[in-house]
């Protein structure tokens, strides 16, 4: 921004040399100038034959003013002057000022009318073409003719002065034509280069109307001349003004889009669109018509553009609230100034061409001005928007850190306290977006000014005072308490924060509470650097609260098992993708006759650096992450596997699959059963789904629903861990459970708790009642399994039967069961193998 600015006074203060260089130059020729009178002869004749009326003019006719002559087309003019009556020199030099005249003869005469030799055109002979002239002898000339005609009506400007002032005058117009074309040419990559910086449609109008201006000019001071045949210079001169009227209709056509861009013009004003492109059209096409004829379409256009401007200018002051920039006065000032002189130049043919030339330089000053100054305003806009908050307008995270790493730059202690208040999003989905961030404008005003009498950092001070909070995110929020750690210090501000947020958010006779979470960190204690400390923050900050605790303190235990559950959560990816996971099976026997009902489908972990991950661990990290939905398809398709296998062996297996609550509402899960049943060739009858009695309370009706489709399938369902929830009796009856299996904690102690006991035949009652049967988890030894059996308990699990097996030891513990006699007594088939606690 500094820069910007550097350059927009460097261009400024060249351009106001230049219109100082021009403005004195123009002084100087006028002071130079000479007034020229003499007789004009209109005769369409040759020298030789107009003599006579030349003798005759300088005797009858009275003498006129030859420096703004016009002269009318196709019409021959003969100009005398009597050279006796100035001052004596040397040399002499008779020049017009008129770059295309269509035919120009110059003429040294004596006493008696007779030609006299002439100069050759030594001084800049290149700029006769521009500047027509002609050096002759003073001591021997007493009169200077010119001859002149044009295709259509023009006025010819004569002068005459010294050799040396001629040449003085050639160089001071060679050095404002420089000036001007390189100003010009400056301006035109000044636009250009904010076009390629910032694309802005700006800076295209402004490339576009000075080209026009850079053509107007080059037409008027004859330089295309170079490169045109004889007949061109009239269509030059016509397009000299047609030039003038596209430069204004350019700079209409930008104030146009600038107020459309507001919104403040109105639909059926865009034809004004359509008004200046016709003007500017016809204003072109004028060139191919009479000088007359020209001269009205570029009056009445020149008229339009002005009347346009201004009245585009007063509706766009009546209809904005906002103070109007100076800069835009400024432009707009010079184009009407701009517009009128070309309107008198044109319509009373004076010689208005110096104060045109001081014009361009003023314009070119105001467009570049107002160019520099609007980019000034955009890249201070940008600069503020990338350290401050679109929304709420306060300083967001890049601020912070510029403000974080001065106090480490100092080495000065401090302490980062994030907070985010919990009721935001949910106010947010409520109330919208734009109630909730004058909400928070509100509240962070008032907690800044209960913050500005505490040991705080300002992070930024303007117009609108102390700012002391900053926005990390959508939803967390910044303070930096100064100075070492002291607990107090940090209680003080978080009840500051507490009290702020206290009354939540209230909108259409709706209110919602406000809780904030808060976590801190300090520096030197916990980080070294400020990005370091926010991370830090940002750690103590998603941190669970305990019941009372009203913030948190950073904690590298914290970190170490955070970075644990990522690692965790990145190796399961990968161990789902490269086969790592593992599925043991843990027998379920029939405890009336010692059969085997099924197996517990159990899934297992062993990572080679992590080593063994327990599901309790890993499965929740899964849910969290979204990795549980390739997780079970990954369970459930090994499961069925497996099951395809061991069927071969033993029909009437049951096998239990456990599903996670998050992948029960998933609608593709039940055409996964559908496509695997079918393709294994299996009975869905003898699959069961596990759910645990939490799961199954998500969402009730949307549970059942989702049950009934895996029961259209033919798959059973069972709840799992019944008893560890808060199921009622009329859910149960409900839901319609094929299964309900008792968690292992009421089994395990069952021989010697009243209250398990009574737990376990209550759940048995309730099932028959229901029409399912119970399983039994977690049975461990005999009289466990006794007590079960009568309470009525069908099904039982545990280490009294078997451990969880992998499935090569499970296939090995299935033949071997199944290899007894049909004879053997229930206690001889225990002993002989169906207890594996002690041989697995």
């Amino acid at each position: 921004m500094v820069q910007v600015s550097a350059f927009a006074r460097t261009v400024f203060i060249n351009i106001l040399l230049v219109l100082f260089s021009v403005a004195a130059s123009s002084c100087a020729i006028a002071a130079n100038d000479t007034a020229v009178t003499g007789w004009i002869v209109p005769a369409n004749s040759s020298f030789t034959t107009a003599k006579p009326l030349l003798q005759n003019a300088i005797t009858t006719k009275i003498k006129s003013d030859l420096s703004h002559v016009r002269i009318e087309a196709e019409q021959n003019y003969w100009f005398i002057i009597d050279l006796s009556q100035y001052r004596k020199s040397s040399l002499s030099v008779i020049y017009t000022d008129n770059a295309y005249l269509s035919h120009i003869n110059f003429y040294a005469l004596d006493d008696d009318f007779s030609l006299l030799s002439t100069e050759q055109n030594d001084i800049n002979p290149v700029i006769n073409k521009v500047l027509p002239h002609q050096i002759y002898n003073n001591d021997g000339a007493h009169w200077a003719v010119v001859s002149a005609r044009h295709n259509d009506i023009y006025w010819i400007n004569i002068g005459l002065t010294t050799q040396q002032q001629f040449t003085e005058l050639v160089n001071t117009k060679l050095r404002n034509f420089t000036l001007i074309i390189g100003l010009l040419l400056l301006c035109i990559s000044i636009a250009g280069t904010v076009y390629i910086l910032s694309h802005q449609t700006t800076s295209l109008y402004l490339l576009a109307y000075f080209g026009c201006i850079l053509g107007e000019f080059l037409i008027a001071k004859g330089m295309l001349n170079y490169f045109s045949s004889e007949q061109l210079p009239l269509w030059f001169a016509k397009l000299q003004f047609s030039f003038q009227v596209l430069a204004l209709a350019v700079i209409s056509f930008c104030f146009i889009h600038y107020l459309q861009s507001q919104t403040i013009l109105k639909a059926r004003q865009y034809k004004l669109v359509g008004y200046v492109s016709l003007f500017s059209v016809i204003a072109i096409l004028s060139c191919f018509m009479k000088q007359s004829a020209h001269f009205i379409v570029i009056t009445l256009s020149l008229g339009f553009m002005l009347v346009l401007l201004n009245y585009l200018f007063f509706y766009w002051r009546s209809h904005t609230k906002q103070a109007i920039p100076y800069e835009f006065l400024f432009v707009w000032c010079a184009v009407v100034l701009q517009t009128i002189f070309w309107q008198a130049t044109l319509v009373t043919g004076s010689s208005l061409y110096l104060v045109n030339d001081l014009l361009i330089v003023l314009n070119a000053l105001a467009f570049v001005l107002a160019l520099l100054m609007f980019e000034r305003k955009r890249v201070k806009q940008f600069t503020y928007s990338l350290t401050h908050d679109d929304e709420t307008q306060l300083p967001n995270k890049m601020l912070l850190i510029e403000c974080l790493d001065s106090q480490v730059n100092l080495a000065a202690a401090h302490s980062i306290l994030l907070f985010r208040p919990a009721v935001l999003s949910n106010a947010r989905a409520n109330f919208g977006y734009e109630h909730v961030n004058e909400h928070i404008k509100v509240t962070m005003n008032k907690l800044a000014q209960q913050l500005a009498s505490m040991n705080v950092l300002c992070v930024e001070t303007n117009i609108q005072g102390f700012r002391s909070i900053v926005r990390l995110d959508d939803s967390t929020y910044a303070v930096v308490i100064l100075g070492k750690l002291e607990l107090s210090q940090i209680e003080q501000v978080v009840c500051v924060i507490n009290s702020v947020f206290a009354d939540g958010i209230t909108h259409e006779r709706l209110h919602l509470i406000d809780k904030v979470d808060i976590g801190v960190a300090n520096y030197p204690l916990h980080a070294s650097t400020s990005s370091q400390l926010i991370q830090r923050g940002l750690q103590a900050l998603g941190v669970k609260p305990l019941h009372g605790e009203r913030w948190h303190m950073f904690n590298i235990e914290n970190v170490t098992l955070s970075q644990r559950r990522i690692a965790i959560a990145s190796a399961l990816k990968e161990a789902i993708e490269f086969d790592q996971l593992s599925l043991f099976f843990q027998p379920q026997i029939d405890l009336n006759t010692g059969k085997i009902h099924g197996g517990e489908a159990l899934l297992r972990w062993e990572h080679p650096q992590l080593g063994h991950v327990p599901p309790d661990l890993f499965i929740p990290i899964a849910e969290s992450s979204g990795i549980i939905s390739d997780l079970t398809e990954w369970v459930i398709t090994q499961a069925l596997i497996y099951q395809k296998q061991i069927t071969a062996i033993l029909p009437e297996h049951i096998v239990s699959i456990n599903i996670s609550a998050k992948d029960l509402l998933r609608k593709d899960l039940p055409v996964l059963f559908i496509t695997l049943l079918d393709e294994f060739k299996l009975n869905a009858s003898n699959i069961m789904l596990e759910l645990t009695e939490s799961a199954t309370l998500f969402e009730g009706v949307d549970i059942k629903n989702a049950l009934n489709d895996y029961r259209l399938i033919g798959v059973k369902i069972a709840i799992d861990d019944f008893g560890t929830g808060y199921s009622s009796l009329a859910y149960l009856s409900k839901m319609g459970f094929d299964e309900i299996k008792i968690d292992k904690q009421f089994v395990m102690n069952i021989e010697y708790s009243k209250n398990d006991q009574t737990i376990c035949r209550a759940t048995c009652d309730i099932a028959k009642s229901l029409g399912s049967y119970v399983v039994a988890e977690g049975i461990e030894d005999s009289q466990s399994m006794i007590k079960l059996q009568s309470y009525g308990c069908e099904i039982g699990q545990g280490y009294y039967f078997s451990r969880p097996l992998a499935f090569d030891a499970y296939m090995q513990w299935l033949e071997h069961h199944l290899g007894a006699t049909p004879s053997t007594t229930q206690d001889e088939q225990r002993a002989s193998g169906l207890i594996e606690k002690n041989n697995y």
